[in-house]
This record gives C-alpha cells, sequence and structure tokens, in this order.
C-alpha cells in the first residue's frame, strides 16, 4: 500500500500531508490538555496564567457581587475562550472533522477540475481511495487521543473548585446573617417566666375575700330581719 502510495501522483500526496497534519494537530492539543487538566487539579494554587485568569476573574466577580452567573456557565464560557498558539481550543478540538471536510473538498475539487477521460480511469479510483482511507485515518484519531474526554475533564476540574468558592461564601454570608440578629435579653427571659410561675396579686385577693365578706354580712342582716318579724 505505501509503494502504491509514492507512486501515485500529487493529489495523494496531499490528502496524505493533511492526515498527517491532523495527527501532529491531535498531538499538540493533547499534550496542551494534559497540563490543563493536571494544573486544574489545584486551581487555587495553579501557575497556569489561564487558569489563574479564570480564578481571578471569578473571585473579583465575588467580592464585587457581580456574579450572577452559575457555575456551569461561567466554566462553560471561560473554556470556549481558552486559546492555543492564538487559535479557540474549540478549533484545535474539532480538528480532525475539519480535516476530513478539507479532503472531501479537495477530491470533489479533482473530480470536477479533471476532463471526462480521467473519470473512471485507475488514478481516478486511487485517489479516492486515498481520501476514503485517509477521512477514516482522521476519524480514528479522534478515539485515539480522546480530546472531548478531557476537555470535559478540565470543565469538571474548574467548576468543581468556583463550585466551591460559591458555596463556601453561602456559607460566610449565613454566618453573618446569624451575627446580625439581634439577641433576646436573657434576664428579660428569666423574669417572664417568673412572672408565669407566680401566684395572682395581692390586691386581686383582697377584693375577692370584700366581696364575699360583704355578701355574708347581708345575708345575716335579711335573716336578723326574718327572725324579728315570726317572733314579734
Amino acid at each position: 500500500m505505501f509503494e502504491r502510495i509514492m507512486e501515485a501522483g500529487t493529489g495523494v500526496y496531499i490528502l496524505w500531508g493533511i492526515g498527517i497534519l491532523g495527527l501532529l494537530f491531535k498531538m499538540i492539543t493533547s499534550t496542551y490538555l494534559k497540563g490543563m487538566i493536571k494544573a486544574s487539579g489545584n486551581m487555587a494554587t495553579t501557575k497556569k496564567k489561564s487558569l489563574s485568569a479564570i480564578r481571578q476573574k471569578f473571585k473579583n466577580g465575588m467580592s464585587l457581587g457581580v456574579t450572577r452567573e452559575s457555575g456551569a456557565a461561567y466554566v462553560e464560557k471561560n473554556i470556549r475562550s481558552l486559546r492555543l498558539a492564538g487559535v479557540p481550543l474549540e478549533m484545535w478540538r474539532r480538528s480532525g472533522q475539519t480535516m476530513c471536510i478539507l479532503v472531501l473538498m479537495i477530491t470533489g475539487g479533482a473530480f470536477l477540475y479533471y476532463d471526462v477521460s480521467w473519470r473512471g480511469s485507475p488514478d481516478m479510483v486511487t485517489l479516492l481511495a486515498n481520501a476514503t482511507l485517509v477521512c477514516a485515518f482522521l476519524l480514528f484519531l479522534e478515539n485515539i487521543f480522546l480530546i472531548t474526554n478531557k476537555v470535559e475533564i478540565l470543565k469538571a476540574n474548574i467548576r468543581d473548585y468556583v463550585e466551591g468558592l460559591v458555596s463556601l461564601q453561602g456559607a460566610k454570608q449565613q454566618v453573618l446573617r446569624e451575627r446580625e440578629k439581634p439577641r433576646a435579653d436573657p434576664l428579660a427571659e428569666v423574669a417572664a417566666v417568673r412572672e408565669e410561675k407566680e401566684e395572682p396579686p395581692v390586691e386581686k385577693q383582697g377584693d375577692k375575700a370584700c366581696d364575699l365578706y360583704n355578701e355574708r354580712d347581708s345575708n345575716e342582716e335579711l335573716l336578723n330581719s326574718f327572725l324579728k318579724e315570726f317572733f314579734s
């Protein structure tokens, strides 16, 4: 197969050059993400410039009270803004698919460029076969380097740190609210308990006794007047 490729025309060389370029892109991206994943394992002390910027930006937003988005949204937005060699990380992640599209475009352009005599010739069959192999090779690289999986691990590490900061901030605010609540006077509480246990005031008991005494006197007077009338 390799000898056939070497004996083929320039078009086949271009196709396999694209395949090798896709391999290099995947290796560069994988190496970069491995370093980022290792650095994001401890976001509080990371030395990576991009990760430090993400950490400091979130802390500043929390201290100023301007951070309104969730941790997942914040991480997603900042991961999409990462750049490698001035190129967005998302483009590096999709490099295999981009290369496949480029191979298909070259193959379609060659089919339209050459004359009718070339169509159906052994050279055309060789070009189409190599284009298929290059596309399969590029897609196979996606399952070897697992770039998407590495990106998700990076997101998870940053999201874990961000959500931990949010939880810590919420706990601090709860403690401050508890401290700001007015505390009840313990002496007043003791006095209230004592008042509940005490007997009714003396004045009320005296008034009740006076009423009973007056009622008894009136009953005795009524009885005496009855007896006087009866024996007279």
